[in-house]
């Protein structure tokens, strides 16, 4: 049974679905079914997926098929590249339109307001210069402007407003539920990486560093503000190589590591909480 007052906020990650999905499934295989679902980037792609009924098989159907994998990438982007090199016609390498074309396919136009559980998505609204937590409007519109980094992706446009990047100021949107007395109980699940070197030197890693300081800076903020405000709060970590854009084979074994989060998660924390964490202390599990 949904736990109503059982929160889960999956964090942005680069190609971080696969281990947002199996920490979803973890959960669900031990009864551990949250009320509320946030998520930011890949945790915006899991959590949209996950809560328009999409589970099990057919989850792991959609994303270890080709099809999925070719919705990051379109045939335009070479063009757009010397757009945004030239800063002369394009605000984005990719334009999101083969993922919206799949998703539309895949789930309609179903709103967020409609989903069970409840959906959430961290979005950057550039019209209005400031980062927001939506939890209403066309779910495939938001999961796609969750994840569209700047300059990589083009802005996505929603109802007369731009948005991109939830992570550029919120990659792990769960603070909005520390003073909700609904909530007795938030999982917020980050994905760390074993071999993490640091970004590149091009210009690419260049974007993805500042994006990192960034998220990390804002994160800590909010880890601080967990402590502090008495709400049971636990961080969960799965641990596993850095994903390549091409990262095959290796994809399955990052999806299994979440499963194991999720088991280790349900059994061992939520099951059998401390005491110091019921009294507002976070707790921390890493799963390698």
């Amino acid at each position: 049974m949904t736990d109503p007052g059982l929160a889960v906020c999956l964090s942005s990650s680069f190609f971080g679905h696969y281990a947002h999905a199996g920490f979803l499934t973890g959960l669900d295989q031990h009864g551990v079914k949250p009320g509320r679902i946030s998520g930011c980037s890949a945790g915006a792609i899991t959590g949209g997926l996950w809560s328009a009924g999409i589970r099990g098989q057919q989850l792991e159907d959609i994303l270890f098929s080709l099809w999925f994998k070719r919705c990051f990438f379109d045939l335009g982007s070479l063009w757009r590249f010397f757009g945004v090199v030239t800063w002369s016609y394009s605000a984005g390498v990719l334009s999101g339109s083969r993922m919206e074309r799949f998703l539309g396919n895949l789930i309609g136009d179903l709103r967020m307001e409609e989903c069970d559980p409840r959906i959430e998505i961290a979005v950057a609204n550039l019209t209005r210069g400031r980062g927001e937590v939506r939890d209403h409007g066309v779910l495939r519109d938001f999961m796609i402007a969750s994840f569209s980094m700047p300059l990589i992706y083009k802005p996505r446009r929603i109802e007369g407003e731009d948005f991109l990047d939830g992570g550029v100021s919120n990659g792990t949107p769960f603070d909005h539920w520390l003073g909700d007395p609904k909530i007795h109980t938030i999982v917020v699940h980050r994905i760390q990486h074993s071999d993490d070197e640091g970004p590149g030197k091009g210009p690419c890693g260049v974007i993805t560093g500042c994006h990192s300081i960034t998220w990390h800076e804002f994160f800590e903020r909010r880890r601080l503000a967990a402590e502090a405000s008495g709400k049971k709060v636990i961080f969960v970590e799965t641990i596993h190589e850095r994903p390549r854009i091409f990262h095959g084979k290796s994809a399955r074994s990052h999806f299994q590591a979440g499963i194991e989060t999720g088991v280790a998660c349900a059994g061992q924390v939520l099951s059998e909480l401390p005491a110091s964490v019921v009294a507002g202390t976070s707790a921390r599990l890493a799963i390698k």
